[in-house]
């Protein structure tokens, strides 16, 4: 269905109109000779002047058309061409000009507010007579069971038809029972029901979703599908909320083609996940049209306050010029509509479990295995057999069994949301207004983890007369969260790696915390906020927005505009680590604990926008279709930053900075400011929305660079030719609905680098920089700049694309295949260079580094409906890669430096180096033959089990020479990315009042990394995950795993050690780096709509209920199973970060 546009676009009036002005004619054409009504006030009040001689019928209603608000319906070849006018009236009513120039002409009219319909005298009573007639009532809802208003409803073939009320609801009589019903509206698919014997036929339709027709947003405007040239993505309200999460992102994910999602954690209150526009990096987030606040921000929204998002993925988005290189989301809000006050609420509750967990073994077992390491290195036993058995029996204090996973996790966590709103409005004004409230809850025992989130949105739009419309939008949130003090990795390490011989509390004392190896703390006290305190932050945001539209009169198709924004952002954050006495476990010895701090900061952000537009669409002789925009943009930030932080030298009170010593006392502060100007503008062409041509360009300044180098010019161009419009096309293939071939262009920018480099001013420095020239008074110091670079500018990408698109069947079948390619230059980089060591100064930052992006997208679209069954299924894909083309660098001293170096030019990124191995030893006999390894060892300390590590270079020896760069990256060079295959599935299906919904979802080409001496591999904590039980061992316990004839158990796993060295246990291969390709179920909604027969009773228009699951099952590798592939691996790539969670909610849908 076609939506009004918001955000700073401008509505191109005379198309809006004209689609107006059909769907009104479509409704009274075919019901007006079956209803009388009176004429309106509007009617009654308003007088004419008219003079005309010897005028056709036709122009006469132009004529009175243009000096009113009336508008006229009828049919040409209902118009007599020989009737002649000629009248003269003065202050007249529209009813005594009707009665006079249609005397005589076989016509009558009928007013119908300030509608007034032409037609036949008694058309309808010929058509119907001598037939067999009944009376034919029901209701017509939309696919979610909304009524819709205005509903054409026609015995097909006749003219005798009615509408739709306000609340859904008609009745036709003088209905034949052998006749069929036609129900239409404006966006939705033509229904028909055969009459028969029933008198009451109640009609559900379909939104026309899928069609050429459909308006997108692009950069400062909006363009039909048809006409579009670049590639750009949209997706619907509908769509986005089959997944049910509180991040935004995470509903988004593997719906839309070249979008990349990763989701790094599920810990609630942190939105961090990594999105992608092709590979390109983080985009541009637009929301009702300005720039706002990246990602973090988009990442929560109230996806039930958006009504569509576009993703801009190639020149499309040069427009607007500065950080738009990687891509740009365009993000619009919810708007009223003029109809009668619509309630609705939306909620669902859940719960939620850790896709994946490790477990470990218990106290007695990791003993035994401890043991057993010791003795595959050669070592005597850890442990004896009358200590092996104090374990074993579990009785004895001190030597008993403590689950630090079930001491500390919950088995699942809950969260909710709920929604409010209200909609509706008049033909002058209208509105929406939201209120959302979500709760997500995390998986630790103290309920330490919470994150609350208010939001709420109010927009009004107001025809304050024929050219003029406003429209004001205020919209905020408000979200607090709450975790363990410091972050959950280090909360996440003891509770992994604590020894299970260890409880919470000392043997001797219930009261006294212990001391757990080998981290020497308790994660039973890092998760109580009243044992070792806490972090918090709550976060204020407000966003305003002020939009007012002209259409010029007397220039046809130009539109001015200004829009004007205010948002701000108040954050308060935190930090309290309280200080207390652990205890040895057994003998109750005390260990000091750390002084108490605490530490809190503010921020307060505001930017203001302005933006001044001007519009111009027409359309000439009908086949050409100009269009233009121009905008002057400019906006400022500005920033202010407090820090103070106080220790308690002496006892604890409050968490208020007044209440701690004044010894050790920090603070900080500082205020940024930016500001930045812009000139913009788009031409669009096209003829007989056949060939298609935009040309777009931006000019930008920004404060960061010197006079000289701060402005800079984005140019676009694009084209397309819809070639299923040439008659090769249509003659030869009626199948094919549209067929278009596109290509776009454009150079884009981003400002990087500190700001003012091109000064040569003095800075000041931190203590170390200061002198006390007198007692007890530090003066603080400056120091000079380095080398002083005006020639440090923005950095420039070009990016090219090139795509296909066509649908046939009217949309039954889709597909879209693009390539495209980004190229960046000017990037930030230090030269290297030789300079004496007199020189005394570093070289600045320059704009010398370069690389690219190239990749290829496609999409594939099936939908159908046979009889009340329908169904879609779209798949998508996104392969890209990134390509170093030239990065600053010392020069290599060998080739071979050159060959291993991941970050050197002419290098695709996203390959991490390995050891490739072919089979095991399987007895110590092997080893004999067998390449080197351990140095001077040899292969004297390798046990049956061990993985064959192939020689490449065949020199005997296994080393370093021997890496091949054979695997997928994963958290590549100390950071995650997004994997460079990403693919997404949904299908979805309705039978009656029954709803399906599934989403797949994917990886490919990167690998996750355990390391065999960390958290999850055996050695070097005290604890052993259960699944290294399946290991080679010895069938003998007690035997000696260096004698050859020792019999041997298989297993998955090598032998275990506390010691590798000397081995290749601990070289990266596969067994370590897992290649983690996966396919989710990410989504999975079924959904039941009451009949209206229910929802009648309880005066409801509609209600409908759902189950609905997230991240439900992964298909991947088996040595994953308990690691989520997706989840980001964390710091030291220790796979410490919060699982992600797997989700069942039940939720409904209530409009009143």
């Amino acid at each position: 269905m076609k939506k009004k546009l918001i955000g700073g676009i401008s509505l191109d009036r005379e198309k809006v109109r004209k689609i107006w002005l059909t769907m009104r004619l479509i409704v009274l054409l075919f019901f007006v000779s079956l209803i009388h009504v009176s004429a309106s006030v509007y009617s009654q009040k308003t007088k004419l002047n008219i003079r005309v001689e010897n005028a056709s019928l036709q122009q006469v209603f132009k004529v009175l058309q243009e000096q009113s608000e009336f508008d006229f319906f009828y049919k040409n070849e209902q118009i007599p061409s020989e009737a002649r006018v000629s009248i003269q009236y003065q202050n007249e009513s529209i009813e005594v000009i009707l009665d006079k120039i249609l005397t005589g002409t076989g016509l009558t009219y009928h007013v119908l507010d300030k509608d007034i319909v032409i037609s036949n005298k008694g058309a309808a009573k010929s058509e119907m007579a001598s037939q067999q007639q009944k009376s034919v009532s029901g209701k017509v809802t939309d696919s979610s069971g909304s009524p819709l208003p205005g509903v054409s409803v026609v015995v097909k073939g006749t003219t005798n038809g009615t509408i739709s009320d306000a609340n859904g609801n008609y009745s036709i009589s003088n209905v034949p029972e052998n006749s069929t019903l036609q129900f239409s509206f404006i966006g939705m698919k033509q229904y028909e029901a055969e009459v028969g014997n029933k008198s009451t036929i109640n009609v559900s339709l379909e939104e026309e979703t899928f069609g050429i027709e459909e308006v997108v947003a692009v950069g400062y405007g909006t363009q039909k599908k048809e006409t579009l040239s670049g590639s750009i993505a949209s997706i619907k309200s509908k769509e986005i909320l089959t997944t049910r999460t509180t991040s935004l992102v995470s509903n988004l994910q593997g719906k839309i083609p070249g979008v990349q999602i990763r989701q790094r954690t599920g810990e609630p209150g942190t939105f961090n996940s990594l999105v992608s526009i092709r590979g390109f990096g983080a985009p541009l987030v637009v929301i009702d049209g300005v720039a706002r606040d990246g990602m973090s921000d988009f990442e929560r929204l109230n996806p039930e306050d958006i009504e569509s998002i576009s993703i801009l993925k190639d020149a499309s988005a040069a427009i607007y010029g500065m950080n738009a290189d990687n891509g740009v989301i365009i993000v619009i809000t919810k708007s009223g509509a003029q109809g009668k006050t619509k309630f609705s609420y939306s909620a669902f509750t859940g719960v939620k479990e850790p896709t994946g967990m490790e477990k470990t073994v218990d106290a007695y077992t990791y003993r035994v295995m401890k043991n057993e390491m010791e003795k595959n290195i050669g070592n005597a036993p850890a442990f004896s057999a009358d200590v092996l058995d104090k374990w074993k029996t579990g009785t004895e204090p001190g030597y008993q069994n403590f689950d630090w996973l079930d001491l500390t996790l919950k088995n699942y966590a809950t969260q909710q949301q709920h929604n409010f709103s209200l909609s509706g409005g008049t033909e002058k004004i209208n509105f929406y207004s939201s209120f959302g409230y979500t709760e997500d809850n995390g998986l630790l025992k103290s309920n330490i983890q919470e994150y609350r989130k208010y939001n709420f949105r109010n927009t009004v739009t107001a025809q304050i007369n024929k050219d003029l419309k406003a429209k004001i939008t205020v919209s905020g949130k408000y979200d607090n969260n709450k975790s363990p003090q410091g972050s959950y990795f280090w909360l996440f390490k003891p509770i992994m790696t604590s020894d299970r011989g260890y409880g919470p509390f000392t043997v001797n004392n219930p009261a006294h915390i212990t001391r757990v190896p080998p981290e020497n703390n308790n994660a039973y006290a890092l998760m109580t906020e009243e044992i070792s305190g806490y972090d918090k932050w709550s976060n204020f945001q407000y966003q305003s927005t002020v939009e007012l539209t002209y259409n010029v009169p007397f220039v046809n198709g130009l539109s001015l505009g200004v829009l004007g924004a205010y948002d701000g952002n108040i954050n308060d954050a935190s930090n309290l680590a309280k200080g207390y006495y652990m205890y040895d476990y057994n003998t109750d010895a005390v260990f000091t604990p750390r002084l108490n701090n605490y530490q809190n900061s503010n921020s307060i952000f505001s930017r203001r926008d302005l933006q001044l537009q001007a519009t111009y669409k027409n359309t000439f002789n009908k086949v050409h279709n100009l269009g233009a925009t121009f905008v002057y943009e400019m906006r400022d930030t500005k920033n202010n930053y407090l820090f103070a932080k106080r220790q308690y030298d002496d006892v604890y009170t409050h968490d208020i900075i007044d209440q701690g010593s004044l010894t050790n006392a920090t603070n900080a502060g500082n205020r940024s400011t930016s500001a930045f100007l812009s000139y913009l503008g788009r031409f669009n062409y096209d003829y007989k929305s056949k060939y298609l041509i935009e040309l777009a360009f931006r000019y930008d300044g920004s404060y960061r660079y010197a006079p000289g180098k701060r402005w800079a010019f984005f140019p676009s161009v694009s084209g397309g030719w819809r070639m299923s419009e040439e008659p090769f096309i249509k003659d030869n293939f009626p199948a094919i609905s549209n067929l278009k071939l596109r290509g776009s262009y454009g150079k884009m920018g981003f400002d990087q680098g500190n700001p003012f480099e091109y000064y040569s001013g003095y800075r000041f420095g931190g203590i170390d920089r200061g002198y006390v020239f007198n007692s007890g008074v530090l003066t603080m110091g400056m120091y000079p700049p380095g080398v002083i670079n005006d020639n440090l500018t923005w950095g420039t990408s070009s990016t090219k694309n090139l795509g296909l698109d066509i649908d046939a069947w009217k949309g039954k079948i889709g597909a879209s295949f693009d390539v495209f390619q980004k190229n960046r230059d000017g990037l930030l980089g230090n030269r290297v260079q030789s300079v004496p060591n007199t020189f005394g100064a570093s070289f600045p930052q320059e704009n010398i580094n370069s690389d690219l992006v190239r990749g290829v997208e496609l999409v594939v679209s099936h939908k159908n409906k046979i009889n009340d069954f329908s169904y879609g299924v779209s798949v998508n894909a996104t392969y890209s890669r990134r390509y170093l083309v030239h990065t600053e660098r010392a020069p290599y001293v060998s080739t071979w430096e050159a060959w291993k170096d991941p970050w050197g030019s002419e290098r695709y990124q996203g390959r991490e180096w390995g050891y490739d191995i072919n089979g095991r030893y399987t007895s110590l006999q092997e080893y004999e033959t067998a390449p080197l390894i351990g140095g001077t060892s040899g292969n004297s300390r390798m046990l049956p089990g061990s993985f064959k590590v192939v020689d490449v270079n065949g020199d005997g020896i296994i080393n370093g020479n021997d890496q091949l760069p054979m695997f997928w990256a994963g958290q590549y060079q100390g950071y995650a990315g997004n994997p460079p295959l990403q693919f997404g599935a949904n299908l979805n299906a309705a039978w009656k009042n029954f709803d399906f919904n599934m989403l797949l979802q994917g990886s490919a080409l990167f690998t996750i990394f355990t390391k065999v001496d960390d958290i999850w591999g055996y050695g070097r904590y005290p604890v052993l995950l259960d699944k290294y039980l399946d290991r080679w061992h010895t069938e003998d316990p007690n035997a000696n795993p260096y004698d050859p004839a020792t019999k041997w158990v298989e297993g998955r796993y090598p032998a275990l050690r506390s010691n590798y060295g000397g081995t290749t246990d601990n070289l990266i291969t596969s067994e370590w780096r897992h290649d983690a390709k996966y396919l989710r179920i990410k989504s999975l909604e079924i959904g039941y709509t009451l009949p209206k027969s229910l929802t009648s009773r309880i005066k409801t228009e509609s209600l409908r209920v759902y189950l609905n699951g997230f991240n439900l099952y992964t298909f991947t590798s088996k040595n994953l199973k308990n690691l989520d592939p997706e989840r980001e691996e964390g710091d030291y790539a220790a796979d410490l970060t919060y699982p992600l969670m797997r989700s069942f909610n039940l939720g409904i849908n209530v409009n009143f």
